[in-house]
């Protein structure tokens, strides 16, 4: 995608892997429950937010 500044992004996944790979790259991630992985998961793996529904996914992304 040639994303020069990945700390400009927002990952958004449901497991772990999706937040590690954020990480990974100095990027912010929202993890989704909506998806497989569970609150735990999310936030063991580092999440820098977590949104229960779309409404909450929409203000992480504003806040962001």
């Amino acid at each position: 995608l040639q994303i020069a500044d990945p700390a400009t992004c927002l990952m958004i996944g449901d497991r772990r892997h999706d937040i590690a790979g954020a990480a990974a790259v100095g990027m912010d991630s929202c993890g989704v429950l909506w998806g497989y992985g569970s609150r735990e998961e999310l936030t063991e793996a580092g999440a820098t937010c977590i949104a229960a529904d779309l409404g909450g996914l929409e203000q992480s992304i504003i806040d962001n």
